[in-house]
């Protein structure tokens, strides 16, 4: 009776195995590039800093000017620069008139 019962047994978990829907493969999305600035109408100097914050309000690029200031090298100073150029909100203009005195103050080249 047991040979009869694990053969039963057997016969229902190969049916199983082999008549059971197939789990689809999981996908793998993989990006060579990087992203491309998205242009937003608005203010487009934060994209030169991080593609995603381009279209940013003034709180966002408020702290960017900010960060900016700490950053040292040519590259900040031309982000500052050109960010002078295009900012419309005051309160950001003069951080970033700030974080380009911080930079020049700290001896990086303009």
């Amino acid at each position: 009776m047991i040979p009869v019962f694990c053969f039963a047994c057997f016969l229902a978990l190969s049916s199983i195995a082999i008549f059971a829907p197939r789990r689809a493969p999981a996908t793998l999305a993989v990006r060579l590039a990087p992203p491309a600035p998205v242009r937003i109408a608005g203010v487009a100097w934060p994209a030169h800093v991080d593609p995603r914050a381009a279209g940013a309000d003034a709180s966002v690029r408020l702290a960017l000017a900010s960060e900016l200031g700490a950053c040292r090298g040519r590259w900040a100073v031309h982000t500052v620069v050109a960010a002078l150029g295009e900012e419309p909100d005051p309160r950001v203009a003069a951080a970033l008139a700030d974080a380009l005195a911080s930079i020049r103050a700290a001896g990086e080249p303009a």
